[in-house]
């Protein structure tokens, strides 16, 4: 086309919507008026008059896209294992082309939200008049927007109750029925439009309610889909409670009441469907089709140009969706068959497990994410509520997988664990998992900058608040000691482990505060297991997808997926990490519950105050994530109830813990994903994997000017076990008196370190009685050592008619068992012959 021809139109056409533009401003404006918008135009005088209004509110519609998608052409979402998902549109409806929507349901639909919609151009004057009278006679807030207006306010404007907003509207809604032939304005509406419970689309909603296709409903069938439409949460077929059914059958009834008023049925079909009892089937859950799958893979194709459909985003748009249905002159788009990654029957039997655990709408919910080690491939992504916009029904439209970024826990503790073992040291010594570590409870770090309520005081304590002693790094992790690893983020220093969990597949911001090896930091599920199959991996980093291949109408490959592998980890290093996380599923473990029975690692994480809790770990094939907690807010996880499906009972839950809830979900999932796969061990250990194990050295700390509790707690920093001696001694109460090692010794980590301190108690004279004098002088020097007396002695001759006492001391002065003074001067009497006089 001339584009000078196209600029006359456009002009043309401008001209017109001003022209009209008055008369629908008078009509917006007086129904506004009446809806109690008073308040509105007083608050915005500087209008003045409806022709100011006008004016000063006129909206473009060229400003907005305002194209429908070619039915014909949509782009089909198969999963991996072959099955159909449904079909890439920009509301996520499941199509059918107009002609194959019976009239039964057209004319229901029609009837129900806007009867004389084949008569307007997308403003029905009398109808807002008419719901303006009403609301201002009865205080009510029946709407009188169009079909054509309900598109727009759905799809291209705001929903806000506001006069510039609907008066664009009703320019927008006019040059909408401009465009498109009012054929192709009902057939995209009853394909997007939402009927609660899941079902986007007449289609879906015939299913969802009574499991039939479209040509099989009844006109009361028929009635009845179109009733969820104004309020799909109050309109609920459902629904428990008797006084709500029969709400929604007096609608229902209303909505054949005005079929028959508009011609569309006759009166004795009036009264036989009127006449039909209400009976819907079970809600299915969702099992049909995942609707999250194809938004995801929508998401990810419109946003990357990699996938070869454009370098913009409407080239890839268009690609995606085809021509719009007005554009006679657009060619090719649309008509895709994208192939994902996720496994059809793993997925569902991930939202089957999810939905069986958690069954309290208003309780906890979760959500996992599994992916294939070897390639990346995202097999499983599930959460455990239900597509769409029912909030009331527990449906959310965001994915708790892939969006749901929430606090690790203690889950983050291999992360900070891969930072230490690259870069920590300790004591000059590099950090191990051999190394020691206080795991005293509380600890109390002095952080040397604000880095708590307290300010320089970070105050830390252990799941249970116990702990007491040195454990080895191995020993804190899988046994989850929050005191050690406070430590270890102060040692590493908390930057070097926001950037090591970046490397292995964590793509959420991360701030680098010293609490972020506590699990602190918000991150998604998918986000975990990748950064878990990097561990399974060891070291290499696959990266997870969720396009395998994009095919297009003609049967020409556009894009294939190719793994691609970076080592990002020292090999022999994330094997040390997966050998020490092989023992959280094992007795003396935080996840004995997670345990299936073959090689596997994990860890469990619980975020503070029990409000999101964890498993993420992994088999030498796969590596999985399971997050519990409240879907919209951290809600603490206290005093609730699950479904134990192994047991078959509710089980209460006092307090919700990582190893607790989220393990055994992981173990029932795992469990599934197992049964017909074979057993596989995880590689041998690289070379040098020892080295991460080896224990350190580290130098003795001098406690001389230290109490008894100072110098324990100086010795256990060091990595070294205390050993407090109280000895008898002239000094006062608790003096140092020494210690062994001495300070600056360099000694193995894990070793003991004995402190001798006065009871303040004065020691009493020694036995020395059948010493020898050799063995009387080592006596005497180490009591002294001991006691710091400082004694001196003397020999004695005792005449003794006994040979045995010959040369042996017979007898002391002070006695044995005597209080003794310092430098005092011990009588030794030894034995000698008696030779008489």
């Amino acid at each position: 086309m001339d584009p000078s021809i196209h600029l006359v139109e456009r002009r043309e056409r401008r001209g017109k919507r001003v022209a009209s533009l008055a008369m629908i401003a008078v009509i917006v404006v007086l129904g506004a008026s009446l809806f109690g918008m008073f308040a509105f135009l007083e608050t915005n005088a500087a209008f003045g008059t409806v022709e100011d209004v006008s004016d000063s509110l006129i909206c473009d519609p060229d400003d907005y896209d305002l194209s429908f998608p070619a039915l014909g052409r949509l782009s089909e979402v198969y999963t991996s294992d072959g099955v159909l998902l449904g079909k890439i549109t920009e509301r996520n409806s499941q199509p059918v082309p107009i002609n194959e929507i019976p009239d039964i349901v057209r004319d229901a639909v029609v009837s129900a939200e806007d009867g004389d919609f084949y008569d307007h151009e997308g403003i029905d004057f009398s109808s807002i008049l008419s719901a303006a009278i009403d609301n201002a006679r009865y205080e009510g807030t029946r709407g009188g927007s169009t079909i054509t207006q309900q598109i727009i306010k759905k799809n291209v404007l705001s929903d806000e109750i506001t006069l510039d907003r609907k008066i664009c509207e009703a320019v927008i809604a006019a040059e909408l029925e401009r465009t498109f032939t009012k054929d192709e304005i009902l057939e995209f509406y009853l394909n997007s439009q939402f009927f609660g419970a899941n079902a986007y689309g007449v289609a879906a909603a015939s299913q969802e309610y009574f499991g039939k296709d479209l040509d099989d409903v009844s006109i009361a069938e028929a009635a009845a889909i179109a009733v969820p439409i104004r309020n799909p949460s109050y309109y609920d077929m459902r629904h428990e409670t008797q006084e709500r059914l029969d709400i929604f059958l007096d609608r229902r009834n209303s909505v054949i009441k005005q079929m028959e008023k508009n011609g569309f049925i006759s009166e004795e079909e009036s009264l036989a469907a009127q006449a039909e009892p209400l009976e819907p089937i079970p809600r299915q859950s969702f099992e049909e089709v995942d609707p999250r799958i194809i938004l995801e893979a929508k998401e990810r194709l419109l946003a990357d140009p990699s996938y070869g459909l454009g370098d913009t985003y409407l080239e890839r748009k268009r690609a995606i969706f085809g021509c719009p249905a007005n554009d006679t002159e657009c060619e090719g788009g649309g008509g895709l068959t994208i192939t994902v990654t996720v496994n059809y029957e793993q997925q569902l039997e991930a939202n089957r497990i999810l939905r069986s655990w958690f069954r309290d709408r208003e309780g906890p919910t979760g959500a996992i994410a599994m992916i294939e080690n070897e390639t990346g491939a995202i097999r499983v992504i599930s959460s455990g509520l239900d597509y769409g916009d029912d909030f009331a029904a527990g449906e959310r439209k965001y994915d708790l997988a892939v969006e749901g970024r929430r606090q690790a826990g203690s889950s983050f503790k291999p992360l900070a664990l891969i930072a230490a073992l690259e870069n920590g040291s300790q004591f000059g010594w590099p950090i191990t998992l051999g190394s020691y570590w206080d795991q005293t409870s509380p600890q109390k770090i002095e952080c040397g900058f604000p880095c708590s309520p307290q300010g320089d005081i970070w105050t830390v304590n252990n799941a249970g608040g116990g702990g007491s002693g040195i454990t080895t790094l191995e020993q804190a992790t899988y046994t989850s000691k929050n005191t050690v690893y406070a430590q270890v983020s102060f040692a590493v220093g908390p930057e070097n482990i926001v950037e090591a969990a970046h490397r292995v597949g964590i793509d959420s911001p991360l701030s680098p505060v010293l609490s972020i090896a506590l699990g602190t930091q918000s991150v998604t599920p998918l986000e975990m297991a990748a950064a878990y199959s990097t561990l399974a991996n060891y070291g290499e980093k696959v990266d997870s997808y969720l396009i395998e291949s994009v095919v297009d109408a003609d049967g020409n490959v556009i894009y294939e997926h190719e793994p691609t592998r970076a080592r990002v980890l020292d090999a022999a290093l994330s094997a040390s990490v997966v050998r020490t996380l092989e023992k959280v599923p094992r007795s003396g473990g935080t996840a004995p519950r997670a345990n299936i029975g073959r090689p596997q690692f994990g860890k469990t994480g619980t975020a503070q105050n029990f409000q999101d809790v964890w498993f993420v770990g992994g088999i030498p094939q796969y590596t999985t994530a399971v997050w519990v907690g409240y879907a919209d807010a951290q809600i603490e996880m206290v005093s609730f109830y699950v479904y134990n499906e192994k047991e078959d009972r509710e089980q209460f839950v006092k307090r919700a813990y990582g190893g607790s809830v989220a393990g055994p979900v992981w173990n029932d999932f795992m469990t599934y994903i197992t049964q017909d796969l074979p057993v596989e061990e995880f590689p041998p250990n690289p070379d040098g994997t020892e080295a991460f194990f080896r224990v350190p050295k580290t130098e003795v700390p001098d406690v001389s000017d230290m109490d008894e509790d100072e110098a324990e707690d100086a010795i256990h920093k060091a990595g070294l076990r205390a050993k407090v001696e109280l000895v008898a001694s002239a000094e006062e109460e608790g003096t140092f008196l020494d210690q062994s090692p001495a300070a600056g010794s360099e000694v193995t980590q894990g070793g003991i370190v004995t402190v001798r301190f006065s009871s303040g108690i004065p020691p009493e004279m020694i036995n020395l009685i059948g010493l020898s004098l050799e063995d009387v002088e080592a006596a005497i020097t180490l009591f002294n050592e001991e006691s710091g007396l400082n004694l001196s002695w003397t020999l004695q001759n005792f005449p003794t008619d006994e040979p045995s006492a010959f040369g042996r001391v017979v007898g002391t002065n002070p006695p044995a068992g005597s209080l003794l003074e310092a430098e005092q001067l011990v009588i030794i009497f030894v034995g000698v012959p008696d030779l008489g006089d």
